[in-house]
């Protein structure tokens, strides 16, 4: 009996094919890419200064002229200075090394932040079943038999005290607990297992609150992320698992990598940019010239669209705030702060020359993500005809020696 050949030889490797014809036009579109980004930095490099100078004089002269009138020549010219030296030290960090460096960072903290994460909630879980756990079992009182028609009232809580008295994570707890210590506790030889229901509902309480509350100091905790003088950061928006590939200084091979890569570059451009106006934020109320610092968290708000901001020029951020000067005599309108943030929108509206490189990036992002596109129905293309190859080769009947001989 012979075996019957897998009809679909041809076909797999046809998408492998196709996947290495993928991979040639890849080697060929990554080098101009590479050089797009390189010459986005540059001009961006060189018209920085401006653009800070710009949105600083917006400030100083627009917004408290009776502030910067009052400062010495001599505070000026250092305020001036100092801007520079801002500015120089941010373009130093502005090439395709620096920027990559900063998102390896970004992403090796993000790991570390998901695996304590994880940790959390996997010890919060095993605290829960050991505290739903009793240490000996509990006495049973004999209960006074109801009066005929009436009501009886329980003092105990319907979901358990246990779950109460620790306190759910995220929660205050209602009660304080004195530290139990070695004295004070009793080992028993047997131990009654928790009720299910009871340990399921604490697990899912313990799940959820442990993740609010990771979300909500993620976005209230500023974190340091460099060295030097750079600003502390605080992460906001979500990363993929930690890969060397999609945050290292060269461009990968395979083009859905190249998109992460991509996005791992924007963030992290981005973040550069936010620190450096942190920085002249900082430097500014140093001299006066600031209305207020607004927290790093609210500048990200901002940045990732969920506060609103209100017209203002080129990377000046005017938002109302609902506070009043005078709480005595409140005042309906809004209080309005105006405070300097560099945005990548705001730079290319001010320079032309940054404007088209990054008309150029565009394109080449569309071209990237149509080559991804592709590059990814392939992949699933050849994954499922390699499964098919390995099924007709485990469902062929095999070949028995004496009923051929037979």
């Amino acid at each position: 009996m012979s075996r019957p050949l897998d009809p679909n030889t041809r076909s797999l490797d046809e998408a492998k094919a196709q996947l290495l014809s993928l991979l040639q036009q890849q080697e060929e579109f990554t080098p101009a890419l590479y050089r797009d980004l390189a010459l986005y930095l540059q001009v961006l490099r060189d018209g920085l200064l401006h653009s800070v100078q710009q949105a600083c004089f917006h400030l100083a002269t627009q917004v408290v002229p009776e502030r910067y009138n009052q400062l010495t020549p001599e505070r000026r010219q250092t305020f001036q200075r100092r801007l520079q030296s801002l500015v120089k030290r941010s373009c130093s960090l502005l090439t395709v090394e620096q920027v990559m460096g900063l998102a390896a960072q970004q992403a090796r903290k993000q790991q570390r932040r998901q695996l304590q994460e994880q940790q959390k909630i996997l010890q919060s879980m095993l605290e829960g079943q050991e505290e739903a756990t009793p240490s000996s079992p509990p006495v049973e009182r004999p209960a006074e038999a109801p009066l005929p028609q009436s009501i009886n009232l329980s003092l105990d809580l319907p979901l358990g005290a246990d779950l109460f008295d620790r306190g759910v994570p995220g929660l205050p707890a209602l009660t304080s607990r004195p530290p139990v210590t070695e004295e004070d506790e009793v080992p028993s030889a047997e131990p009654a297992p928790p009720e299910g229901d009871l340990a399921l509902l604490q697990s899912l309480f313990s799940m959820a609150s442990e993740t609010l509350s990771a979300r909500s100091s993620e976005s209230e905790t500023p974190e340091v992320e460099e060295s030097g003088d750079e600003v502390g950061d605080s992460e906001g928006l979500p990363f993929e698992s930690f890969d060397s590939d999609v945050v290292s200084s060269h461009l990968p091979r395979d083009p859905l990598l190249q998109v992460r890569w991509w996005a791992h570059f924007d963030r992290a451009l981005r973040r550069r940019l936010r620190n450096l106006s942190h920085a002249i934020n900082v430097e500014m109320m140093r001299v006066g010239l600031a209305q207020g610092l607004l927290p790093l968290n609210l500048l990200d708000a901002v940045l990732d669209g969920q506060v609103e901001a209100l017209p203002a020029p080129a990377n000046v951020l005017r938002m109302a705030l609902p506070l009043t000067l005078n709480p005595a005599a409140p005042s309906l309108a809004p209080t309005e702060v105006l405070t300097l943030l560099l945005r990548g929108p705001d730079l290319e509206f001010e320079q032309p020359r940054l404007r088209t490189c990054r008309q150029r990036l565009e394109q080449r992002r569309r071209t990237l993500r149509t080559m991804a596109k592709r590059y990814r129905t392939w992949q699933r293309r050849v994954s499922a005809l390699e499964a098919e190859q390995q099924w007709f080769q485990d469902s062929a009947p095999t070949q028995n020696p004496a009923t051929d001989r037979s």
